[in-house]
């Protein structure tokens, strides 16, 4: 009697019917994808703000078994490992009071080195570059559904995160942070007087991150929105309407200011105004424009003061006298921890904690919390950053997308460098997620964005 032979499966067929579990046999690419895909998740649980550090050290385990233990750096990386290791230096004599901000900010400061560490050695071709891409996409997506929804009153009230339900309410009530992450809201009423009756936060901790996040995103999703076509470009063209409405009612007025100035840049260099012959012709008329510029504020000189004062002092006062406030003070107190700083922000008397000194300034903050070594270490990082989005937009002979790549980060960069003159932004961990990330896409784009110039750039990489 005649035996038909089983049927045997190949290892190639094995290999496709192999189940790949999320976070444990994907790959970095695959899980920052998922991690900003669950982030409503995250969000309404409350644990957004704390689970973020501890997802990077996971995903650095996992690279350094696969790698065996052997990781590539490039100067920004070095640069970022020199923060974190100068940061925890003033926990000599940082304020007690503040313990919890410190080592909440030292986690973050720790963990902006493990990324762009995951992502210049985890992101391995051109696919798992357009995933973190697609991250920030997602997250831009959500943010803007967050403002479509509270601006359009289809929900405006709040909810108690997971999180919040387990935690004393005594802790809730006496810190903004805890207040922040146990009651979830997508914007509120507006306490003072402003240009809007309401502010918006979406998914982040207050209206000020929210307008950093929007600086950083809409020059992204524009970018997108150019070099793609049909239904997805209409997708972008509502996800960018949608960034715009939250920049919009998170009503920070440097916000404004920033992006105006970004986006005259973004058209500058999309137009191609400061290239080849153009140069000429765009000096000139930028000559006559500042010309017709000063002859007006000459003719209306106090209509324009009145108009600044309304704008950016009599609307929402308490913001304004605030700053100054906090500003004034920090001077005074920087000469007595010149080098290393305080560590922490110092409570200014008859004032909340988040109005203390050192804080609503990454610049000045820098300066009085880590001391003249940490800002020059964080401006050293941002030097490194802007070198390579500048040696990219100095590419001749490449493709659109990519050429358009490097004008959107010029923009959005640019947006958030003035941003953050009044405002620092290593607190809330969608911000910092956002801006890794962006700083992750740009240091390896010129390995994987395609349109190559003939003649490859040299690498950022020690």
């Amino acid at each position: 009697m005649a035996t038909t032979p089983l049927a045997s499966t190949s290892p190639s067929e094995n290999r496709g019917l192999r189940v790949r579990l999320p976070f444990v046999s994907t790959s970095l690419a695959t899980d920052i994808w998922l991690f900003a895909l669950l982030w409503p998740l995250w969000w309404v649980l409350g644990i957004e703000q704390i689970l973020l550090p501890f997802f990077l050290i996971y995903e650095t385990v996992r690279l350094l078994i696969r790698s065996e233990w052997r990781v590539r750096v490039n100067l920004t990386i070095w640069l970022t490992l020199a923060l974190a290791v100068w940061w925890v230096v003033p926990i000599v004599w940082a304020d007690r009071e503040f313990l919890d901000i410190f080592l909440k900010e030292t986690a973050t400061i720790w963990s902006q080195f493990l990324i762009l560490v995951l992502i210049w050695n985890g992101v391995r071709n051109e696919d798992e570059w357009r995933r973190v891409v697609g991250a920030l996409i997602i997250f831009a997506a959500y943010t803007a559904a967050a403002g479509f929804i509270y601006v359009g009153g289809l929900w405006r009230g709040d909810i108690v995160s997971l999180f919040g339900r387990i935690l004393p309410a005594s802790l809730v009530d006496a810190s903004a942070f805890f207040s922040s992450i146990a009651y979830r809201r997508f914007g509120e009423m507006a306490i003072e007087v402003g240009l809007l009756n309401h502010r918006l936060a979406a998914l982040s901790l207050s209206f000020s991150s929210l307008s950093m996040v929007c600086l950083l995103l809409i020059p992204l999703i524009a970018w997108r929105g150019l070099v793609t076509r049909g239904v997805r470009r209409l997708i972008y063209v509502l996800i960018g309407i949608g960034l715009l409405i939250c920049l919009v009612y998170a009503e920070s007025r440097i916000s404004y200011v920033a992006f105006l100035i970004s986006a005259v840049v973004f058209v500058v260099l999309r137009l191609g105004l400061l290239r080849g012959h153009n140069r000429v012709f765009t000096l000139a008329m930028s000559l006559l424009a500042a010309g017709a510029v000063l002859l007006l504020v000459y003719a209306t000189f106090e209509l324009i003061l009145r108009s600044l004062q309304v704008a950016f002092i009599d609307l929402r006062p308490g913001s304004w006298l605030v700053r100054f406030n906090i500003y004034i003070v920090t001077l005074q107190l920087l000469p007595q921890h010149p080098i290393a700083g305080w560590g922490v922000p110092v409570r200014i008397p008859g004032t909340a904690s988040e109005y203390s000194a050192g804080t609503h300034s990454s610049y000045l903050g820098m300066l009085f919390t880590h001391g003249i070594i940490g800002l020059l270490l964080y401006l050293a990082i941002w030097a490194t950053i802007w070198k390579v989005v500048l040696r990219g937009l100095g590419e001749r002979h490449v493709g659109r997308e990519r050429a358009l790549f490097w004008i959107a980060m010029v923009a959005a960069f640019l947006a958030f460098n003035i941003r953050e003159i009044a405002d620092s932004w290593w607190w809330d961990q969608s911000l910092t997620f956002v801006i890794w990330l962006m700083w992750g896409v740009t240091l390896t784009a010129g390995r994987f964005l395609p349109g190559r110039p003939t003649a490859a750039s040299p690498k950022n990489e020690t």
